[in-house]
């Protein structure tokens, strides 16, 4: 492990204030110009909304890229009331450099956007949702964002392997679920057609874009299986690996299609 690899393991943000001290309101920067493709403004507006909704004391973000999203995220759960014990917002990704310009560190942009977050930050870009599901204890988290690699399947695992972290009813938030429409130049449908094709409540984010979301899980996750089985045989726009298909349970008959695919090499 590099010197910076090492730097950037998930590390807590400096302790909260005292209890009953006087804090002044939080406040979100703009993001820094080495930034490309970042939250829209209308965006950040429905993650706030859903943050401030749900009350999450854990949630957790997959996909991290510069941090814009990790700082708006923040700002959302510092503005809801202290609970004991504290809030904590887990920021995952797989790359320790920011992907589309590896001289930034993934998730440099809270440094200047959201400094000194009460929220408990944890920032790990050496993890991917399969081991998240892993390490995580079970129904531990109450909400969730998956803006991570839109190629179909991913944005399905990505939600499949993160179900066993949420409590029964929880909402996912996805990000770009209209980007093939919104940027035709950007021709993924793995998130559009997860968001489209969900068959239980969900909701669009306002505006003319409409490339934010959220769905519910149900309470039975076995209800997801049809649904993930049918767009599982979708034509695949990035195929994943047999280790990154170690489905968690109860989607084992999910995992049999994909394994079966994958050896066959389609």
């Amino acid at each position: 492990m590099t010197a910076t690899e090492s730097a950037l393991q998930p590390q807590p943000v400096p302790p909260r204030a005292p209890t009953g001290a006087s804090l002044p309101p939080p406040t979100l920067g703009p993001a820094p110009d080495w930034v490309r493709g970042a939250t829209p403004i209308g965006d950040a507006g429905f993650l706030i909304e859903m943050v401030t909704k749900h009350a999450p004391a854990t949630m957790v973000e997959i996909g991290v890229a510069s941090g814009v999203s990790s700082a708006v995220l923040l700002y959302a759960l510092d503005r809801l009331p202290d609970i004991p014990g504290g809030r904590r917002l887990y920021s995952c990704d797989i790359h320790p450099a920011c992907y589309f310009d590896a001289t930034h560190a993934t998730g440099e942009a809270v440094a200047s956007m959201y400094p000194r977050p009460r929220t408990e930050w944890i920032l790990d870009t050496n993890i991917d949702t399969r081991r998240l599901s892993q390490t995580m204890a079970p129904s531990s988290v109450e909400l969730a964002f998956i803006d991570a690699n839109h190629y179909h399947p991913w944005p399905l695992l990505d939600l499949l392997h993160t179900t066993v972290l949420l409590r029964p009813g929880a909402w996912v938030i996805l990000h770009d679920t209209n980007l093939p429409i919104v940027s035709p130049e950007c021709s993924v449908w793995g998130a559009k057609w997860l968001f489209d094709e969900w068959p239980f409540e969900k909701i669009a984010g306002a505006g003319a874009a409409r490339n934010i979301g959220a769905v519910k899980l149900p309470a039975d996750l076995r209800r997801l299986i049809p649904f993930a089985a049918s767009l599982i045989e979708r034509q695949w726009e990035f195929a994943p690996t047999l280790w990154h298909v170690a489905l968690p349970t109860p989607f084992e008959p999910v995992q049999d299609l994909v394994r079966a695919r994958i050896e066959l090499g389609e």
